[in-house]
């Protein structure tokens, strides 16, 4: 637990440190998932299996509703709301 400024100026510099490389892994996993699908698309496959591991890619769907649609069609849904608080935390 930091007690000092000097302790919380090392922890945020590590965190931001931290931030940066999941960023660059974040984005090198997007990529390697990218030619994944790439190779199966290219194959006109939808699974693939080899020595240590198996691929599928598979067609999902999310429904959401229209909420302005919904306002503009039977007025306010505060009604209708949850609301729920949690904290954040801002690291500039």
């Amino acid at each position: 637990m930091c007690t000092t400024m000097n302790e919380l100026e090392k922890v945020v510099a590590d965190y931001r440190s931290l931030k940066a490389m999941k960023e660059e892994l974040d984005a090198q996993l997007k990529d390697a998932e990218r030619e994944m699908i790439s190779y199966l698309d290219n194959n006109n496959k939808l699974s693939e299996s080899g020595k240590d591991f198996t691929i599928k890619v598979s067609t999902c769907e999310r429904r959401t509703l229209d909420s302005k649609q919904l306002e503009a069609d039977l007025g306010s849904l505060a009604d209708y709301q949850r609301v729920s608080q949690y904290r954040r935390l801002y690291v500039r």
